[in-house]
């Protein structure tokens, strides 16, 4: 990933960072040679700042994740001296711990240390803040309990967890597993069947390989997900599911939740009130039982059904849709729209009026 004057103006950075940056980069350079470069002159809030942006800007270019993943990993490590020792312990700040053998383990508990392992089977774990934690080997398992921490795994079934808030876990290999319990936390993961859990408000999680699972507790979070058969999960309120690929599944049970799906074969349910369910691709299924709702359903061949009073829906050409509504003696019906059939024409959003009819409603 490479790092520029344009983009850190687009990041907003600060004057000091920013004049930091020129003296040293006049031409930009690789986000891994300027991370460095901040730690080595102790610049460490804002490598930190650093991190955190350039995982924001991953999350909207989940393709670049896997790239982005490897470097960062054996930049880590190549920056930490290594060691033969298969048992690193360290207690004091500042600390930086290597191992290049198997089954290796390495904690530390002190301010802006970094663990880095490049054996299979490794253990890391950090509870200092703004630790950095970086695996390469097969299997590997990272855990960090301080605030603004890093992880990054490119080795296959690995496994990240971090409780502190504000922090990244990212991992290119298949069959990963990605846990944050913390506030805005940001997960990424471009392999095949990843796992993805957050538990805190504004966290943030992207997956870009198939068939890949994403859940979030916390309100206001986001969830993307690009590879097909995607499986996303949100309870908290307002919070965003996106998915790209073919045959994904979103599902949402906050209130003012927004899920939207492009891929064909695509399943969204939403049961909070206020929610928006939009579908471009064809076949798909949409489904909220929550008040007022919106569901739009413009692939061909899908299908709307909104069980909350208050909703309005949508369907593509050859798709339908279902409303329930209430009439004067209190008594629910269901109005159904059928695309082609009774003036009701595709991809126009319908609300149920007074006496059970379809009403188009106004852009």
């Amino acid at each position: 990933m490479q790092i520029t004057k344009e983009l850190l103006k687009e990041w907003s950075a600060c004057r000091d960072g920013y004049g930091w940056f020129v003296s040293k980069f006049p031409q930009g350079a690789a986000y891994t040679e300027v991370s460095a470069a901040l730690r080595a002159d102790k610049r460490y809030a804002d490598d930190t700042w650093l991190a955190s942006n350039a995982f924001r800007f991953l999350f909207n270019a989940p393709e670049l994740i896997k790239n982005f993943v490897k470097a960062d990993v054996d930049a880590l490590i190549a920056a930490v001296q290594p060691s033969i020792d298969s048992t690193l312990a360290a207690s004091g700040n500042d600390s930086r711990l290597a191992a290049s053998g198997n089954y290796s383990t390495l904690a530390a508990s002190g301010n802006d240390s970094r663990l880095a392992a490049s054996g299979n089977y490794s253990r890391l774990a950090a509870s200092g803040d703004d630790s950095r934690l970086a695996a390469s080997g097969y299997g590997s398992t990272l855990a960090a309990s301080g605030y603004g921490s890093r992880l990054a795994a490119s080795g296959n079934d690995s496994a990240l967890a971090a409780s502190g808030n504000d922090s990244r876990l990212a991992a290119s290999g298949n069959h990963s597993r990605l846990a944050a319990s913390g506030y805005g936390s940001t997960l990424a993961a471009s392999g095949n069947h990843s796992r993805l859990a957050a538990s805190g408000d504004d966290s943030r999680l992207a997956a870009s390989g198939d068939d890949s699972r994403l859940a979030a507790s916390g309100n206001y979070s986001t969830l993307a997900a690009s590879g097909n058969d995607s499986t996303l999960a949100a309870s908290g309120y307002g919070s965003t599911l996106a998915a790209s690929g073919y045959g994904s599944r979103l599902a949402a049970s906050g209130n003012d939740s927004a899920l939207a799906a492009s891929g064909n074969d695509s399943t969204l349910a939403a049961s909070g009130y206020d929610s928006t369910l939009a579908a471009s691709g064809n076949d798909s299924r949409l489904a909220a039982s929550g008040n007022y709702s919106t569901l739009e359903a413009k692939g061909n061949c899908s299908v709307a059904m909104a069980a909350g009073l208050g909703s309005i829906a949508a369907a593509g050409e050859k798709g339908a849709f279902a409303i329930a509504w209430k009439d004067s003696s209190e008594q629910m019906r269901i109005a159904v729209g059928i695309v082609g059939e009774n003036g009701i024409k595709a991809s126009v959003l319908y609300r149920v009026g007074e006496t059970g009819e379809l009403e188009e409603v106004a852009q």
